[in-house]
């Protein structure tokens, strides 16, 4: 298939999702009460490697107990994510101990009304926070209203890769790569006249046959 009857077609297949997919992305906007946040946060935190329903659920779960609060011990977090996301000892250490890290990030930047620059925030969380990486806080961010940031994961990859955006699907990713592929997204969302965020729930869409977060 030609490159533009490629784009036809993805522009196409779009339209039939554009309302479902732009009132997620509302909702997204209006999350803005402190520990609902905190527990996007957690999520974000548990999604590598692992479904993303399972770990919605268990983030759900670390809600109920009383996570933000200090209700919850550290054995107790890894029993609930030891059948819901890989890797539950270390992440049960990184959600256990996201709290503090939280509050720095609450205090010195803007989550409720969504001034601050989502590049610094990026740099920070990525620095500050153990257990995240562009990846995952570009998807926090996205997840409580920020735009244009790429969440780089298998599905966006592999869509970018059909469409000729990158030439192949990147085993991993260094940084430099990341920002690389990040700006092609940028402009090829220009070049389509679609947002960014708009096609990453589009993508996610088109590999899982739903819109989630």
């Amino acid at each position: 298939m030609k490159l533009a009857d490629k784009h036809n077609e993805l522009i196409m297949n779009y339209k039939g999702l554009d309302t479902v997919i732009s009132n997620r992305l509302k909702d997204f906007s209006i999350i803005n009460k402190k520990e609902d946040l905190f527990y996007e946060l957690c999520f974000c935190l548990l999604t590598p490697q692992s479904n993303a329903k399972r770990c919605d659920e268990a983030a759900k779960i670390l809600r109920e107990k009383g996570l933000y609060n200090g209700k919850i011990n550290l054995s107790d977090i890894r029993k609930i994510l030891q059948t819901r996301t890989r890797f539950h000892n270390n992440k049960g250490k990184y959600v256990y101990n996201l709290k503090e890290k939280f509050e720095v990030l609450y205090n010195e930047f803007d989550l409720e009304k969504k001034s601050s620059d989502p590049f610094m925030m990026r740099e920070w969380l990525v620095k500050n926070v153990k257990g995240l990486g562009l990846k995952e806080a570009s998807h926090f961010l996205r997840n409580v209203g920020f735009r244009n940031l790429a969440i780089l994961d298998r599905h966006i990859l592999r869509n970018l890769n059909k469409l000729d955006v990158i030439s192949e699907v990147p085993r991993s990713l260094t940084k430099k790569q990341y920002f690389l592929i990040e700006k092609e997204f940028i402009n090829f969302s220009k070049s389509v006249g679609l947002n960014m965020d708009n096609l990453d729930l589009y993508f996610w869409c088109a590999e899982t046959g739903e819109v989630f977060k």
